[in-house]
Parts: structure tokens; C-alpha cells; sequence
């Protein structure tokens, strides 16, 4: 009896193994920093967010951070491991601040994207981080 007990500890422990390193995010050192410009019409965007997601579904990995003058780093920790990224920016303007903790009333007027939706949500844009890129540079030009 005690060498089932053992034989069946030792599988769960093997199950549990396979889970958590199948689960796991990348790890630290495999991240690489991504920073950049952005323009939109010529003009460094102001303000805004960038994302970068996999292009491929199964891998389920995203990065991003804040635009401001034009300008955008994610640091390695925050960084993606290489591979081809999906990139969506968004910069909306106008509309009513709601309060934190608050939902938006009825009558607030929504913000307006200055994006234009191949960039946005409907973006078709790619980028690809290189394997043993240390730091990866894109320029994105929004016409």
C-alpha cells in the first residue's frame, strides 16, 4: 500500500511539474525590450497606447505600454520573448472623465479614436522580433 501511495504522490508531482512549466511565462532573460516612434500624420502622437499581441493564438503573449510624444519603451521585464506581433495603437480624445470606481452615465459623451482601424482594432499591421535581439526599434507611420 505505502508503494502505490509513493508511486501515486510521484505522478501527481510529475502532472504538476508539466502543468506549471506548460503554463509558465517566458522567462525573464528570453524578454526583449521594445521601444519606438510613432506619427500620426506626420506628427509625433501626443498621447496613446501601444500593443503588441502573437500572431500566433496559441502562444496567447502580449506587451504594451503608453505613447507619449511620440515615444514608447517596454522594458525587458514587460517585453516579449522573439516571435511576429499583431500591433494595435490607440489614442482617443474628447469625452467625459468618469471618476474610478465609477461607470459612465448615459448622457457622457464617448471619446472619438483618432486611430484609424487598420492600426487599431481591426489592425493588420506586424512586426517581428528577432531571436537574439537584446532591444527591438520600430518606426510606425500613421498616414
Amino acid at each position: 500500500m505505502t508503494r502505490k501511495l509513493c508511486l501515486g504522490l510521484g505522478f501527481g508531482a510529475l502532472a504538476l511539474a508539466v502543468f506549471l512549466v506548460g503554463c509558465g511565462g517566458q522567462a525573464a532573460g528570453d524578454k526583449v525590450a521594445i521601444s519606438g516612434k510613432v506619427t500620426l500624420k506626420g506628427q509625433p502622437l501626443d498621447h496613446g497606447t501601444i500593443t503588441f499581441t502573437s500572431v500566433d493564438p496559441s502562444k496567447q503573449l502580449m506587451a504594451g505600454g503608453k505613447i507619449q510624444n511620440g515615444q514608447f519603451d517596454i522594458p525587458a521585464s514587460e517585453g516579449l520573448p522573439p516571435g511576429r506581433y499583431r500591433v494595435r495603437i490607440s489614442s482617443p480624445v474628447g469625452g467625459a472623465q468618469v471618476a474610478p470606481g465609477e461607470a459612465p452615465g448615459e448622457s457622457d459623451v464617448l471619446a472619438e479614436e483618432r486611430i484609424p482601424p487598420e492600426w487599431g482594432a481591426q489592425s493588420t499591421q506586424e512586426v517581428e522580433i528577432k531571436p537574439g535581439e537584446r532591444k527591438a526599434t520600430f518606426e510606425f507611420n500613421i498616414p
